[in-house]
């Protein structure tokens, strides 16, 4: 059994609930279930077999499998028993309507049986899981002694005051783009999960609204493994990563690339 790292109730932080424990659960109680996410992930993010990774980022593209398959996916709303056959009983399902994420199944089973997590931290559990998204946020003001950034979400529009440790990294930034999963906890929108990505410059603002416009007006809203694909995997209409892409682009040949991948 794993445990929860939960904050002290007096503290005023939030509950967490850290999203290893939670694969960790599973991989305990239904392995079938985190075999079957964890393919449908890394098929999604696409990573090139033909090209050596680090092993820095491969550990965290796995950090990301634990985020998504903690908060995105779906199982059988029958949840977490602890008992050994009802539990192996828990499937994926892919009708989010019809189930409950791993990350709140696993944290009303502690609730149940966990005297240390009570009400409030229940609370901060489901607030998190009600209200967590990811997306691509460009960095409008950073405040260190606040502890609190200011950004824009590029994809769907959005202005959000986020309470995160790197305001301290960003402070007095105007601009750099941060690609991470924030939630609703306590009142206030906080960074849950480690970042995707994260870029200092450009800071420009000319670019983060040319980065707008071309999500809004194209209409791609990617989801968590495509926002992992579109800076580390193979992009499905041209078979480039992030850097071969940017590369590609400086020699004149993303474009065709494009074009031929469309014929």
């Amino acid at each position: 059994m794993t445990e929860a790292t939960a904050a002290v109730e007096d503290s005023g932080a939030p509950a967490i609930l850290d999203t290893k424990d939670v694969v960790d659960m599973f991989k305990q109680c239904n392995l079938a279930v985190y075999a079957e996410a964890r393919r449908e992930f890394y098929r999604e993010v696409s990573l090139n077999p033909f090209k050596p990774h680090p092993e820095g980022l491969l550990r965290m593209i796995e950090w990301q499998f634990w985020d998504w398959f903690s908060f995105d996916c779906s199982i059988s709303d029958i949840g977490l028993t602890g008992d050994e056959s009802s539990d192996m009983r828990v499937e994926l399902v892919h009708n989010k309507d019809n189930g409950i994420s791993p990350f709140r199944a696993m944290a009303e089973y502690m609730y149940a049986v966990d005297p240390q997590v009570g009400e409030r931290n229940l609370q901060d559990f489901r607030d998190i899981d009600d209200t967590n998204f990811a997306s691509m946020f460009w960095i409008k003001d950073a405040n260190a002694v606040k502890g609190i950034m200011t950004v824009e979400d590029l994809i769907n529009g959005g202005i959000y005051d986020v309470a995160s440790p790197q305001a301290a990294e960003y402070d007095g930034a105007r601009g750099g783009l941060i690609v991470n999963r924030i939630a609703r906890v306590r009142g206030r929108w906080q960074g849950c999960a480690i970042p995707i990505y994260e870029a200092h410059r450009p800071d420009d603002p000319k670019t983060g609204e040319a980065i707008a416009r071309s999500f809004r007006h194209s209409g791609y809203r990617p989801d968590f493994p495509g926002l992992v694909r579109f800076f580390y995997g193979r992009a499905k209409d041209t078979g480039l990563d992030w850097e071969e892409a940017v590369a590609a682009k400086k020699t004149g040949m993303l474009n065709q690339l494009i074009e031929q991948a469309r014929d």
